[in-house]
């Protein structure tokens, strides 16, 4: 193994600026995740990049292309929002749907 490999890069550490919620979705530094525990401002954040987790949003149908405002909300609305993730499901009666996870 390379003497330089550090991690796979699932997942990653950041110095949280802010608190954080265990499992929503965050846009930090240009990287899109999910944060795995809550924390503090000056915690350590461990921040999930890849993979597939459930969401609520409305409307959502399977393939749609998932966005992320600069407040960390989703939505299915492109302009002024970065893509986020796709989504793997459609919405169900609850608005929850399953989205992978995409780095832009």
């Amino acid at each position: 193994m390379a003497q330089n490999y550090i991690s796979r890069g699932e997942v990653i550490t950041l110095p949280a600026q802010t608190s954080y919620i265990s499992g929503r979705p965050y846009r930090i530094h240009n990287f899109n995740g999910v944060a795995l525990i809550s924390v503090d401002a000056g915690d350590e954040l461990s921040f999930q990049l890849e993979g597939v987790f459930e969401f609520t949003l409305p409307g959502v149908n399977v393939g749609d292309p998932i966005y992320i405002t600069s407040q960390n909300a989703l939505t299915l609305t492109a302009q002024g929002n970065s893509l986020f993730g796709r989504a793997v499901t459609a919405s169900d009666v609850n608005n929850k749907f399953y989205c992978r996870l995409l780095q832009s």
